[in-house]
């Protein structure tokens, strides 16, 4: 018979392990660094990319809609002006990142440590329940021991224990 607290940790165990088992062993496989920095490298890249097409579409509702002359443009303070909006928004999806990321491992973490008691605890648990444990040591318990491996056998036909033709000899040279 399995013991109660034991099947009770293995299927909180099972529970982890089909809700966020997958996802978070491999985020927990990353140091803190290592994964906010592999984050934020996809965020800074999706990001470079909508505003370069957010800046391109801008330009040309410019030049297309009010009709603006290229060659009377500042270049130089376009370019600018730019550049900086770029690294704006980079700067602040990047605080956003480190932010939600390092949240976002905090808790990966702090179920992994609560994953990693339930086995630790799991292994202080006995196989079977205190039930099943004879409360001493007697001559009684030993021969209802005895008696028990006898019948086994018998209903298996296993041979006895202590069977001379199982072990292997080697034979006698000189």
């Amino acid at each position: 018979m399995a013991n109660r607290d034991r099947v009770i940790l293995m299927s909180q165990m099972a529970v982890y392990d089909k809700r966020y088992g997958e996802a978070d062993k491999a985020i927990y496989s990353y140091f803190r660094r290592d994964y906010i920095y592999r984050k934020n490298m996809l965020i800074r890249l999706c990001v470079a990319l909508g505003a370069l097409f957010l800046l391109a579409m801008y330009w040309l509702y410019q030049i297309f809609v009010y009709g603006i002359d290229i060659h009377q443009l500042d270049i130089q303070q376009s370019v600018t002006d730019s550049v900086l909006f770029l690294l704006a928004i980079m700067a602040f999806y990047t605080c956003v990142g480190t932010i939600q990321g390092t949240f976002q491992y905090y808790q990966v973490q702090k179920r992994m440590d609560k994953y990693l008691a339930m086995t630790k605890k799991l292994d202080r648990i006995p196989d079977k329940s205190e039930v099943d444990k004879p409360t001493k040591y007697t001559r009684q318990n030993e021969q209802d021991r005895r008696d028990m491996d006898k019948r086994d056998r018998d209903k298996y036909k296993m041979p006895p224990k202590n069977d001379t033709r199982l072990t292997y000899k080697r034979p006698y040279t000189r």
